[in-house]
């Protein structure tokens, strides 16, 4: 096998690198939510906004559960929230407003 150039070999090794950060962000959002399926489990099904066939009392969110809350409420809490929470306020700077008519 022929010795590969060194930009390749650094390429290789910026690719695995994205791959290992992207790997280990998966595992701290997973992480995240599981927290909030348990901790906040009435929260969660309050901004749950969708149909669930069997909703099941004590029984903590799952992760589809979970993972759909936010999105249902993330552009209420920009719209809401943009003038005092600086992350909000850089989120809503950085999104397309032509999407949220219906938010508005």
């Amino acid at each position: 096998m022929p010795c590969e150039s060194a930009q390749y070999r650094r390429n290789v090794k910026r690719k695995v690198h994205a791959y290992h950060v992207f790997i280990q962000a998966c595992h701290i959002a997973q992480g995240l939510a599981q927290y909030l399926s348990s901790t906040f489990p009435a929260l969660v099904w309050a901004s749950f906004g969708s149909w669930l066939r069997t909703i099941r009392p004590g029984i903590p969110p799952s992760e589809l559960v979970i993972t759909t809350a936010p999105r249902q409420c993330l552009p209420q809490f920009l719209l809401s929230s943009s003038d005092c929470d600086t992350l909000a306020k850089f989120i809503f700077e950085k999104q397309d407003k032509t999407r949220w008519s219906s938010f508005g």
